[in-house]
């Protein structure tokens, strides 16, 4: 009788085990993403929410007009030529965001709400679905001391933050498996 409760104990750590295996598997394979679509149903603009996550000085020139070398293959030549294109600076929020504002202190501060600082860590990464725990570790960096409360919080307790997330847009964005 002793083994067979041995055996019991034994299969027990083995599916605890295993679950805590099918989270890791499962935060690596569940991605993160602001879904713009999203602020069109609320009747909000994507643009406005992201511009107002701008430094000053990219918002005092989000009216400004810039070219930029566009790649261009002719049809009929095949061959690859570049074309100047010209737009309204702020008509870019995310590039904008990427390149200058998310690289300068204060874009994530240790007092932002939790969802508020996962937005900014998506923002700055040009909305690229990103898995949780590298949302986390991109926290991280933001916060030195380690004692935000952000990074306070069980990774579980930030994944239904994000899963029930309603004022920013953050959605799953699933894998697709091969075929």
């Amino acid at each position: 009788m002793e083994s067979d409760g041995g055996e019991i104990a034994e299969f027990e750590e083995d599916e605890e085990q295993a679950e805590g295996r099918d989270v890791v598997e499962r935060d690596q394979e569940v991605r993160y993403y602001i879904d713009v679509d999203w602020y069109e149903g609320e009747g909000l603009s994507f643009s406005d929410i992201a511009n107002a996550r701008m430094c000053n000085d990219c918002q005092r020139r989000l009216d400004e007009e810039v070219e930029e070398k566009y790649p261009v293959l002719d049809p009929k030549t095949k061959r690859l030529s570049y074309e100047l294109r010209r737009f309204r600076r702020g008509a870019r929020p995310l590039q904008i965001l990427r390149d200058c504002c998310s690289r300068k202190g204060g874009f994530i501060t240790p007092e932002l709400p939790i969802l508020e600082a996962v937005f900014r860590i998506v923002l700055a990464n040009a909305n690229q679905p990103m898995p949780l725990e590298h949302i986390r570790d991109q926290l991280r960096e933001w916060c030195p001391t380690g004692r935000c409360q952000w990074l306070l919080l069980p990774l579980d307790s930030m994944r239904r933050l994000l899963d029930n997330d309603r004022a920013y847009g953050l959605r799953r964005h699933e894998l697709l498996e091969a075929a």
